[in-house]
């Protein structure tokens, strides 16, 4: 795949991780249930946490790209190799965990993980960008 290519879907997919991200920390606060979000807000879920580090991953990947591009081969080389780190140590793991325990806990029994209390609060397209 070219670089340019590359380099625009790394784009992309940080800014669908930014406005996803920017998107659940900003749910409206007052239609919460209280229960729900109390100590430490939303930044006590994996889920959240797993999104910013997804926005990092493809900022860095884009980074990474764009050097290449502008041919910053030294610098590029140190943030490809962080890229590759981040991507096989903390992204693909932490992604691929979050993914598989949250649907099969959903599927199992819903009110475990996502109560129908907040289905007023977070629309059904965050949820599954999520």
């Amino acid at each position: 795949m070219e670089i340019s290519t590359l380099a625009t879907y790394h784009c992309l997919a940080f800014v669908w991780y930014f406005f996803v991200t920017y998107s659940i920390t900003h749910v409206r606060t007052g239609e919460r249930p209280s229960e729900v979000f109390l100590y430490g807000g939303q930044w006590k879920y994996l889920t959240v946490l797993n999104l910013v580090l997804q926005a990092v991953f493809y900022g860095v990947s884009f980074l990474a790209d764009v050097l290449r591009l502008i041919k910053k081969l030294r610098c590029a080389k140190r943030v490809i190799s962080s890229r590759d780190l981040l991507f096989s140590v903390l992204a693909f793991p932490m992604s691929t965990f979050v993914s598989l325990s949250f649907w099969t806990l959903y599927a199992y029994d819903r009110e475990l993980l996502y109560p129908k209390s907040l289905d007023g609060v977070i629309p059904l397209w965050l949820n599954h960008a999520v």
